[in-house]
């Protein structure tokens, strides 16, 4: 709990590591930077959990607001949990600028176990610039391979190869009943959300759902895998989700493994229109929306429209109440007990659960608007608090915009800048190290750190003890 771990170089070594069996484990608000040095058989990684026993599992691991960043994982990746790994929980972690996969869930690998991650939870994960350094560069910034049973939710994904990706490289091996829900998935290299063994010599992927994301504009790169990439998988249930395609207007594209995978109630859009949708199935190009439904029986309830975001340029993705997302979603389709929209708040509202990853309020004065959520301008206590030499800062913003994290020493003084940028609604962390804005370690005393968004302003107080 609360280290900070740099300067590892090592073409095989991790910042923490988990080797063997164990319980009740958990790796907390650390910050692990600068492990270099990464090769081929193995990966300079931040957090590596690997169950290598067969039959005593690692189980009740917990990996909860670490902050991985600048590391070398290749051909490994920044935070994994690796074979007989069950009953986890891998929540509010930041990963970024790391040279391959971002946060993986894997089993099928003989050199580690014969059992497989699961049973577990990948929730309100930022995931930032996971790109590959090898091998053309496919590195999903959230990735389950091999792995059974996880809930994927809540998290955000930008500016990685690949967004959220559902595998199975080994052959024989079956990656099953992963459910990737209320993710944001923008921006990304060479497609959103990938599903499916990658070739016919790889694994298979069945019985997974893809409900309620939004993901905007990726294939950045022009690679022509779009929005949706479908390769063997099969029986498998892709609704209620946006899906906006960038601008080379291709949407889906699903290869010659696509078996018995269901696509509907989805809203779908590209700003060029309908008439130029690119739809890839089964390698057939179909170059329009209704060419692509009538020849495929894909998408019987999906609808083609704008799903006028808020503010995509400010990476806002909450819908409007005039959005053709309201209510679209399968009338069938009940949320799981405690599942969220992006904002935490209750994932049906209406008759229907909105497509994409916002659920809209309803009222019964007025019908369908905005929450403003989540509730409350907030600057939550510090922990720990007293503290040396780190400690872990919460806030929450009630809407996106211009927002600034200052720490003042007891005389008042600006000596740190945790943050001063633009953030999304919602909950966000910072980490404080104790040092002055030059590197300096601050002395023993009190410290205030202070937030401040347009008129608004919280304020607690610290205190580091050495």
């Amino acid at each position: 709990v609360g280290l900070e771990i740099r300067n590892v170089n090592a073409p095989e070594g991790s910042g923490i590591r988990i080797y063997g069996s164990g319980s009740y484990i958990e790796i907390r608000y650390n910050e692990i930077h600068e492990i270099r040095g990464g090769g081929e058989n193995g990966g300079a990684m931040g957090i590596t959990v690997y169950g290598s026993d067969d039959k005593r599992s690692l189980n009740h691991i917990t990996i909860n607001g670490n902050h991985i960043h600048d590391c070398d994982p290749a051909w490994s990746e920044a935070l994994t949990l690796n074979g007989n790994v069950e009953q986890f929980e891998v929540t509010d972690n930041i990963v970024e600028d790391v040279n391959n996969i971002g946060i993986d869930f894997i089993g099928g690998e003989s050199w580690l176990s014969n059992q497989f991650a699961r049973n577990g939870r990948c929730a309100w994960n930022r995931v930032y610039r996971a790109n590959s350094s090898y091998e053309g560069g496919y590195a999903g910034g959230i990735y389950v391979d091999g792995g059974h049973d996880i809930v994927i939710e809540n998290n955000t994904v930008s500016e990685c190869d690949l967004g959220i990706e559902v595998g199975a490289e080994n052959y024989g091996a079956l990656t099953s009943d992963i459910k990737v829900r209320n993710n944001i998935v923008y921006k990304n290299g060479k497609a959103g959300m990938v599903f499916g063994g990658y070739a016919l010599s790889a694994g298979r992927v069945k019985n997974c759902s893809f409900t309620g994301n939004s993901c905007y504009q990726n294939d950045v790169l022009n690679t022509g895998h779009g929005e949706v990439w479908v390769q063997y998988a099969e029986d498998n249930d892709i609704r209620n989700n946006i899906f906006y395609a960038g601008s080379r207007n291709i949407l889906l594209y699903s290869e010659a493994g696509n078996i018995n995978n269901t696509l509907d109630y989805n809203l779908w859009y590209t700003d060029a229109g309908e008439s130029t949708a690119k739809f890839v199935w089964n390698g057939t190009v179909y170059n329009n929306w209704s060419l692509y439904k009538s020849a495929t029986g894909q998408d019987v309830h999906s609808v083609f429209g704008n799903p006028l975001f808020t503010n995509t340029a400010n990476a806002d993705f909450h819908i409007s109440g005039s959005s053709p997302a309201l209510d679209l979603g399968d009338p069938a389709f009940s949320p799981d007990e405690g599942e969220t929209d992006m904002d935490g708040q209750t994932r049906k509202s209406g008759a229907r659960v909105d497509a994409g990853a916002d659920e809209v309020n309803i009222t019964s004065s007025a019908g369908r608007n905005r929450i403003s959520v989540p509730k409350g301008f907030k600057l939550f206590p510090a922990f720990p608090n007293p503290f040396n030499p780190r400690t872990t800062i919460d806030y929450q913003l009630t809407e996106a915009g211009t927002a600034k994290l200052i720490i003042f020493n007891a005389e008042g003084q600006q000596i740190n800048i945790l943050f001063n940028g633009f953030q999304r609604a919602g909950r966000h962390r910072r980490n404080w190290n104790g040092k002055d804005s030059s590197g300096r370690f601050c002395p023993s005393g009190i410290y205030f750190v202070r937030l401040i968004q347009r008129e608004r302003m919280k304020t607690i107080k610290l205190i580091l003890m050495k």
